[in-house]
């Protein structure tokens, strides 16, 4: 079962079935007055149906348009196996076949919102009694330098330090108590590499994923990828917090022999690696314990989530999906598109009912309840969430106590605002080269990321 995904049912609260009543907006920000009906027969397309080679999350999906249309019976839902893809994004919408709603990555709504390519809902946002409820900070990626709102965050989660509680009890190390410094975390990182064959500290390097880690421990030490002025974005690559990270990690690799010898993990091998007990510490997701816990079968009791150490930080790198309108919708079809995405993403943090029964269900597939995970609304909101679903949790939460503190002290900074993905692509680059060259020179590699990056940027605005 997708961790998005509910089995949802029609009697949801009366305030998830509200109407929106909105004012039709253009992507670039124009007002257009038009004024949805909430009665008029309309019929939507949604994105990111499941395949038919998943056919749990199909029946699931299938059985979430059947209760929507039946408490919406004006509604038609059309569901869609399109998802998101940024080869072929602009010449889907291009072409008119963006479905009218579907789920996009922080990492590319700016340059969405930029492009023109995805509805301005700002309006129907703060009219909506449940979206006006989402916590303000989760919402902030989504919206523009304007303060405009291009989109619906539908799952989100932090960068978090990853680490393995069985080998910190192998290393003598007491894995109730994760670091609050990254000297802790070299420490760390040396006494399991001498206790253990695991690597003490590694950072996946492919497929954008070094980049991304590096990002992440950028902003611990105190530095962004990019700074915004007005419309003027500037790469800030050669920062003290990239230099630091890098620097971090050369020690740990050529001064204490603590991280390994495989570096060319991309983010997805470094879950299997962290699973199978290879891996000591790294920075991933935090939202990974259903994955590698429900489907790659590690010990529950194995996997420690910890929030990142800041050394004169500025937070900590926050990531997920965003639900978006096509900019051609019209104010019907908008209306109806996000009475969907809440039905199907938000309602079982609102709704006893849905709560009850996707906990009811993750337990008895065996995946499980209480994960560690990002809270969507206000924290009063969440804490009643976490009441309704009390008698199915399954997972330690008692093991996650300092990452669970963190999401209420930690500011969650979003990722670069243009070609993020192509940033993150150049800086894997490097994050391999300390890793693989002991002589590499890291203000010099810092300062030609920088070039390469600058391009990036110009290239994209």
């Amino acid at each position: 079962m997708s961790k998005h995904s509910t089995r949802a049912t029609a009697g949801v609260t009366a305030f998830v079935l509200a109407a929106v009543s909105l004012t039709a907006c253009s992507a670039g920000g124009g007002t257009a007055a038009e004024t949805a009906d909430p009665t008029a027969p309309v019929t939507i397309v949604v994105g990111n149906m499941p395949t038919k080679d998943q056919a749990s999350n199909l029946e699931l999906f299938n059985n979430q348009v059947e209760a929507f249309e039946a408490a919406h019976p004006n509604i038609t839902v059309q569901g869609v196996e399109t998802k998101f893809d940024p080869s072929t994004f602009s010449a889907l919408v291009a072409g008119g076949s963006m479905p009218t709603t579907m789920i996009v990555p922080y990492t590319n709504i700016q340059q969405l919102i930029a492009n023109g390519q995805v509805k301005d809902i700002s309006e129907a946002i703060a009219a909506d009694d449940v979206l006006a409820q989402l916590d303000p900070d989760i919402q902030a990626q989504t919206k523009n330098a304007d303060g405009a709102s291009f989109g619906v965050v539908t799952a989100a989660y932090t960068m978090a330090l990853i680490y393995d509680r069985s080998l910190y009890t192998r290393a003598g190390l007491d894995p109730d108590a994760p670091p609050t410094t990254w000297d802790a975390v070299a420490k760390n990182a040396k006494a399991i590499a001498d206790a253990t064959d695991a690597a003490g500290f590694v950072l996946p390097t492919t497929n954008g994923s070094g980049g991304w880690s590096l990002s992440a421990m950028s902003y611990s030490f105190g530095s962004e990828l990019q700074e915004t002025k007005g419309d003027t974005v500037t790469a800030t690559v050669d920062s003290s917090g990239v230099t630091d990270a890098l620097q971090f990690l050369q020690n740990v690799r050529w001064k204490m022999d603590a991280a390994g010898s495989n570096f060319l993990l991309s983010a997805d091998d470094m879950r299997t690696a962290l699973a199978s007990g290879q891996i000591g510490q790294t920075v991933l997701g935090a939202d990974l314990y259903r994955d590698v816990v429900g489907n790659r079968k590690m010990p529950a009791d194995d996997l420690g989530i910890a929030p990142l150490p800041q050394a004169d930080g500025l937070g900590t790198l926050g990531g997920g999906d965003i639900s978006v309108i096509s900019p051609t919708a019209t104010a019907n079809e908008t209306a109806a598109a996000l009475q969907w995405d809440k039905f199907r993403y938000l309602n079982r943090f609102l709704d006893k009912d849905a709560a009850v029964q996707y906990a009811e269900k993750s337990k008895a597939g065996g995946l499980p309840v209480g994960a560690p995970e990002v809270q969507l609304f206000t924290p009063a909101v969440y804490d009643q969430y976490l009441e309704w679903i009390a008698p199915y949790i399954t997972v330690d939460r008692d093991h996650f106590t300092a990452y669970f503190d963190s999401l209420s002290q930690l500011p969650i900074l979003g990722e670069p605002r243009v070609a993020a993905q192509e940033t993150y692509s150049t800086l894997d680059a490097v994050v391999q080269q300390v890793f693989t060259d002991e002589s590499t020179d890291i203000p010099g590699v810092v300062t030609g990321a920088q070039t390469t990056v600058q391009g990036l940027i110009d290239s994209a605005q």
